[in-house]
C-alpha cells in the first residue's frame, strides 16, 4: 500500500477560505449553520440532515469536509454549540489520515476521531497500551481506539452515519447500496481510530445541569469545548500519528496549553 502524503510545512493548507452559506438544520428556520459553497446540497432523513462536499466554516478556520450532518435535539437550543455540526468527517490534506468531529448522544459534547490505515506502526494498538514516553497529547488524552465500526458498509443510512465511526466514502457520496467496495477512498477496508472526548471534569457538557456547570466554572475553569478547539485537536492528534508513522520527532502543537489531567478525579486531582 502507498504511503499517505508527506505533511507540508505551511498552515495555509488547514485553512481554505470559502464564502459560507445559510444552511437550514431543522424545520426551524432559526436554525441555521454557517456551509461554505454557493450551492449547497441537502439530504434529510427524519431527524437528520447532511450536507455534502462543502467547506464548514468554524470561528478561526474552515476545512473543506466530506460530510456534516445535523441531528435534531442532539444539543440543547440555546448555548455555545448553537449553529455547531454534530458529526463532520474529512480528510486531512497535510496527513493523508481520515478525521471526525461528533457528537456525543450522551450529553452532546463534541469528541474528535482520527483514523490510521493498516500499515501504521499503531495499528490495533489499543490506547491504553500505548508508552507515554510516545509523545502523544491530546485534550484530556486518549480515550477511544477501535476499527472502523462494521467497516465501510455496502448500503449507508445517513441516520446511522451520523453516530458512526468510520470513514466517509471518496468522491461522490451514495446512500443507496454500492456494486464495488473500491468505491472508497480509503485503500484498507478498515481504519483503525484513535479519539479523545470533551466530557472531562473541566469540560462544560451541554446536557449536564446549568448549575453544576455552574459550580464547576468557578472551581476548575469549566468551559465549552466548541467545534474549532475539537478540529484543532483533532489536527493536533493527526500530526502526532503521522509523526509516528513517519518516525519523525513530534511537532509542534496549534491551539492553546492542555488542562493538566491531574484535575481529573478517577486520577486524584
Amino acid at each position: 500500500m502507498a504511503k499517505t502524503p508527506s505533511r507540508p510545512a505551511s498552515k495555509k493548507s488547514r485553512n481554505p477560505k470559502a464564502d459560507p452559506a445559510l444552511v437550514p438544520v431543522s424545520a426551524s428556520p432559526s436554525e441555521m449553520i454557517r456551509v461554505g459553497g454557493p450551492a449547497v446540497p441537502v439530504l434529510r432523513d427524519g431527524d437528520t440532515t447532511l450536507v455534502v462536499d462543502r467547506p464548514y466554516v468554524m470561528r478561526d478556520r474552515t476545512i473543506h469536509a466530506d460530510e456534516i450532518y445535523f441531528v435534531e435535539d442532539a444539543k440543547p437550543k440555546e448555548g455555545p454549540w448553537l449553529g455547531e455540526a454534530d458529526k463532520v468527517a474529512w480528510r486531512d490534506a497535510a496527513t493523508g489520515y481520515e478525521c471526525i468531529m461528533m457528537r456525543s448522544t450522551d450529553g452532546g459534547y463534541l469528541g474528535g476521531y482520527v483514523g490510521v490505515p493498516s500499515l501504521h506502526p499503531l495499528y490495533r494498538f489499543d490506547h491504553e497500551a500505548l508508552p507515554q514516553d510516545l509523545g502523544i497529547e491530546v485534550h484530556g488524552g486518549l480515550t477511544y481506539s477501535k476499527v472502523c465500526e462494521d467497516g465501510p458498509t455496502p448500503e449507508r443510512k445517513i441516520r446511522r452515519e451520523a453516530h458512526r465511526i468510520c470513514h466517509a466514502p471518496g468522491g461522490a457520496v451514495r446512500f443507496d447500496p454500492m456494486v464495488h467496495a473500491t468505491g472508497y477512498r480509503v485503500q484498507d477496508a478498515h481504519a483503525w481510530w484513535f479519539g479523545f472526548e470533551c466530557n472531562h471534569l473541566y469540560d462544560y457538557v451541554p446536557g449536564d445541569d446549568p448549575r453544576v456547570a455552574r459550580f464547576m466554572e468557578a472551581e476548575v475553569g469549566t468551559v465549552y469545548r466548541d467545534d474549532a478547539y475539537v478540529v484543532t485537536e483533532i489536527l493536533n492528534l493527526a500530526a502526532q500519528l503521522r509523526a509516528v508513522e513517519d518516525g519523525m520527532p513530534m511537532p509542534p502543537r496549534e491551539g492553546p496549553p492542555l488542562p493538566p489531567i491531574g484535575l481529573e478525579l478517577d486520577q486524584g486531582g
